[in-house]
């Protein structure tokens, strides 16, 4: 049951996520269908099953603030589903939100998506890809838009009368 449940939560993630590649434009992918819809759904799942977990008196959590700790909850599979909820929904709202703010600065499809790739299956990288393209974007658009610099030559002498 743990399996279908990760199964059913990949697939709807994996479906959304190809949605905002292909349409990241679109206000109702970007902004509606990735930023709240889906990971709301995810998040009633992950809720459901926390909530059912904790109900049905499971196991003592170990210490979470340790590695031992999290490998022993996470050697349950509902655990581990639970968590594995926890990163797609919070993946796709930084996706979502990657998606948005790429399309208004106008970076380059491929570079944008190659964000949302990697922002997908690896959250932090594709973040950090973004977030290095959106700095040079603005660093270069902020040269560009500048006014010119004053000119360093002396003004010219009158014109003798």
């Amino acid at each position: 049951m743990p399996q279908t449940f990760f199964q059913v939560t990949n697939t709807v993630a994996l479906l959304a996520w190809i949605v905002l590649m292909v349409a990241p434009g679109r206000r109702a992918v970007s902004s509606v269908l990735c930023a709240a819809v889906v990971p709301a759904l995810l998040a009633c799942g992950y809720a459901g099953l926390i909530g059912w977990k904790l109900a049905s008196g499971g196991p003592t959590p170990p210490d979470l603030a340790t590695i031992d700790g999290l490998q022993q909850l996470f050697s349950d599979d509902w655990a581990f589903a639970a968590a594995w909820t926890h990163y797609l929904v919070f993946d796709m709202v930084v996706g979502a939100w990657i998606a948005r703010d790429a399309v208004r600065l106008a970076i380059p499809w491929p570079l944008r998506t190659i964000a949302l790739l990697l922002t997908f299956l690896a959250g932090p990288v594709g973040f950090l890809l973004h977030t290095i393209l959106r700095l040079s974007l603005r660093q270069r658009l902020a040269v560009e838009d500048a006014p010119p610099a004053p000119s360093t030559r002396p003004p010219s002498a009158p014109a003798a009368a």
